[in-house]
Order: structure tokens, then sequence, then C-alpha cells
């Protein structure tokens, strides 16, 4: 039987009425990049850090570990593609370079592998990064699961208008709907491939190529019709006003 509470969906809003639902959405907009760019450029130690007390602070808004992972999937697939990549590119330069020893018997295929292997799990800058990149996958699932996407709109809005009220710019909000569209999508694509992913297994169908094959098509067409409804709505309003 096929789960499907909407909240299990990725990066989809929960409702609640904790401090950080409450915070303006101006404030996590602002405050989540700084954060994140703090993340990128202390020591590994402090996103360690940041990762706990985000965790502590997800589990404090009663987010499940279904919904955290639904967020994190993401850069877990990333993980895997990333390792790959290495793991081939290290095996086939340990071949290129040992290939002059092939005939005295002292280098194998399996000595290669082992040393592509460790080459690559031992390599520090991929750990920091991928560590850095969850603290930051993290950030963004507590806004979207706090905000709801009218929300994160006004609070582009707010932004854009504090701005122009400083720098010598005219009044009116011109980058806020396009940068709410695009914000609001994110949300919206992880909403429609999981909705599209359902419907198969409803059906009967399985995991795989075939799935892949029959769903694409009908994501991609409800990802462009809803993104071309929205870009007419943003521009009929913005003609009202």
């Amino acid at each position: 039987m096929i789960k499907s509470g909407k909240n299990s969906l990725a990066f989809s809003y929960k409702a609640g009425k904790s401090p950080v639902h409450k915070m303006p959405a101006w404030l996590k907009i602002l405050l989540i990049p700084a954060l994140n760019i703090l993340i990128f450029n202390l020591p590994l130690p402090f996103a360690l850090g940041f990762i706990l007390l985000q965790a502590v602070l997800a589990f404090a808004l009663r987010f499940t570990p279904r919904e955290l992972f639904a967020d994190l999937k993401p850069l877990l697939y990333y993980s895997v593609i990333l390792y790959a990549t290495s793991i081939i590119a290290n095996f086939f330069a340990a071949c290129q370079g040992g290939a002059a020893c092939f005939h005295t018997g002292t280098f194998t295929l399996a000595e290669c592998l082992k040393f592509s292997l460790s080459s690559s799990f031992k390599n520090k800058s991929t750990i920091r990064m991928l560590v850095k990149l969850f603290c930051i996958m993290q950030s963004a699932s507590i806004l979207f699961k706090t905000s709801t996407t009218l929300q994160i709109r006004e609070g582009l809005g707010t932004i854009e208008g504090a701005l122009r009220k400083i720098l010598p710019l005219s009044k009116k909000n011109s980058l806020t709907p396009t940068a709410a569209l695009f914000i609001c999508f994110i949300p919206m694509v992880y909403k429609n491939w999981e909705l599209s992913k359902r419907a198969w297994l409803a059906r009967g169908g399985k995991s795989g190529i075939k799935m892949l094959r029959a769903i694409f098509p009908v994501f991609l067409s409800v990802g462009i019709k809803q993104a071309y409804n929205a870009a007419r709505a943003v521009e009929i309003r913005s003609q009202e006003k």
C-alpha cells in the first residue's frame, strides 16, 4: 500500500506554531545564505557542529526522519555519482601509470582497483565538501518546511523593497516575481516527481528503467504547464498593478 502523506514530499511546507514558523520569512531568507557562507569558509568542525544543531532543531520542530531523508536524498545521489566518477578516474589513472609494469607481473587490476578505492575514499576535500553541502541542504529543508510559498514571496518582496529604498532604483519590485518563481519551483519539482512515482507504483508498476521511461514525459509536461500558468499569473497581476 502506498502512503500518500503530503509531508513526506521533499521540501514541502509543514504547518506548525513554533518560533521558527513564526519568524519573518525575509529574516530566514537572509539568515540562511549568511550561515551557508560561514559554513563554506570556516573549518570542518563548525559544519559538523551546525549539522548536529540543525538536526536537534528539526526534531524539535517534529520533522520525522522520513521527511528529513526526502529532503536530503538528492545529496545521497550526488555523493554516489561523485565517488563513482572519482573511482573510475583514479582506476584509469592507476592503469595508465602502471601499464609499463604489466610484463613484470607486479601490477594487477586488483591492485589498481584497491588503489582507486583507497584514493577516492581518503580524499579529505571531497568529504569536507559533502559535509558542508549536507549542512546547507539541512538549512534549505528547514526554510521550506517552515515557510509557505506565499511567505517566501512576500519575504523576497520585503528585501527587494528595502534595497530599492536605499539604492537609487525604481520603487517597483521587478525581481521578486522571478526570484520567487525560481525558489518555489524547487518544492514543486520534487512534488511532481514524487506524485508521478507514487501513481506508477500504485498501479502495480515497479521501480526501474521502465518506470523512468513512463513517468518522465508526464513529469516534464506537468512541470512545463505549471511553469507557464505561474508565469501567466504573475504577468497578469503585474499588469493589474
